[in-house]
């Protein structure tokens, strides 16, 4: 089983990106939580925490289909270079700020927005360059493999930013971020991708963006898939985005409590992404697409009526595995379907969707909850993913016939 796991590390490139990929997310995780923490501390209010996630994933939104565009046009490794150097640059900006003492909250907007826009470039161009790595008849496995790394960094990230800030300020699990970042761009940097997977099409950058919507559009397995994972990610972010109210007000605890609650659906989600990384067969993806973010929906319905921390850890570790193995599954699920001249313009959409639709879920997550109590936005937006799940099973059965 273990050799069917790790089948894509045989690539030395995917090998090496896979490596920085793992340093830079637990990094990106330790600052995630620290800055939540942070933004709580000064406002004590669930609608500035939503504010703050808003105002990082909104560029997404607005500029992720054309980074799709670019990472068909041009060499991806060097879009996640600038990409990645940006991010770096502006999490010293905010550390320096942070240790400074000078910190205020418009700040944090403002660089939470900077920083989201080097991720509309760099999201879809990471989704789209695993097919730069390792041959189509991988990519499940990479996708999972990926997923896998993510998920690892949202279950020990956490739990080490929670004990971290018992005894550090906000400021200096800034600066780990910031220092994070290196390996993954030595890496890229000494990288040999071959030429092949640099691409030059003379068509208009708008004609281009244009074929890819409708190539989506046209798609009948394609197009009810990122419906779905833009349901399933708003349903995600509102129990994420809110889980320092959870920690504070309903379990009465402190950042250590913040760091389990996280610890616990990124374990789930590890498990999850790595239980599809083990998976040959590309005809068990839909299923678990359906049936994944249908049992998350129901994980979260449980989570939002539990008061008890240690009931609510196993059922976040249930919420976790679901809605990784309905995302992941997505992903890979796409990929395989796709055409690689699309690849880029494709994955750009699906980057746009699932991380896009995060905004507006812990915008309106954070407003719920200031109005009508942080368990209410979790129901709301669990019933939303778990219809979104079943239509998508509905869909894909019709698709088949």
């Amino acid at each position: 089983m273990w050799s069917d796991i790790t089948r894509s590390l045989h690539n030395r490139n995917y090998r090496h990106y896979l490596l920085g990929q793992l340093v830079s997310l637990h990094g990106t995780q330790i600052a995630s939580v620290a800055q939540s923490w942070l933004v709580y501390n000064m406002t004590q209010s669930s609608l500035m925490l939503g504010l703050v996630h808003f105002s990082m994933l909104f560029p997404i939104l607005l500029f992720g289909l054309f980074s799709g565009v670019l990472a068909d046009h041009f060499s991806r490794r060097r879009l996640l270079l600038f990409s990645q150097g940006g991010a770096m640059l502006l999490t010293f900006l905010l550390a320096g700020l942070a240790l400074s003492g000078q910190l205020e909250l418009w700040q944090i907007f403002v660089i939470a927005a900077m920083i989201g826009t080097t991720q509309a470039v760099d999201m879809p161009v990471r989704q789209s360059f695993l097919s730069d790595l390792v041959p189509k008849e991988m990519l499940s496995n990479a996708v999972g493999l990926n997923s896998s790394v993510f998920n690892m960094a949202r279950f020990i990230g956490p739990a080490v930013a929670g004990l971290l800030l018992l005894q550090w300020e906000a400021g200096l699990l800034f600066v780990l971020n910031g220092l994070s970042y290196l390996l993954l761009l030595y890496l890229l940097w000494r990288m040999k991708v071959p030429q092949g997977a640099v691409r030059r099409q003379r068509e208009s950058k708008w004609h281009a963006l244009k074929a890819g919507l409708n190539y989506v559009w046209g798609h009948r397995q394609i197009r009810p898939a990122l419906v779905h994972v833009g349901l399933v990610s708003m349903m995600g972010t509102a129990f994420v985005v809110l889980m320092p109210v959870f920690a504070d007000q309903q379990y009465v605890g402190g950042s250590d409590t913040l760091g389990w609650l996280l610890s616990a659906a990124g374990a789930g989600s590890l498990i999850g992404a790595l239980n599809l990384a083990r998976k040959r067969s590309d005809t068990v993806l839909a299923p678990a697409v359906g049936w994944g973010g249908a049992a998350g929906a129901t994980a979260l319905l449980l989570f939002s009526y539990s008061d008890q921390l240690l009931v609510s850890i196993p059922i976040l570790f249930v919420a976790g595995f679901s809605i990784t193995t309905a995302v992941a599954s997505t992903n890979a699920y796409i990929q395989v379907l796709l055409e690689d001249q699309m690849r880029g313009r494709v994955m750009s959409l699906f980057s746009m969707i699932f991380v896009g639709m995060a905004p507006i879920g812990s915008l309106s997550s954070g407003a719920i909850a200031e109005w009508w109590g942080i368990q209410w936005a979790v129901i709301l937006f669990a019933l939303l993913g778990g219809a979104g799940s079943l239509f998508f099973l509905y869909q894909h059965s019709a698709a088949k016939e």
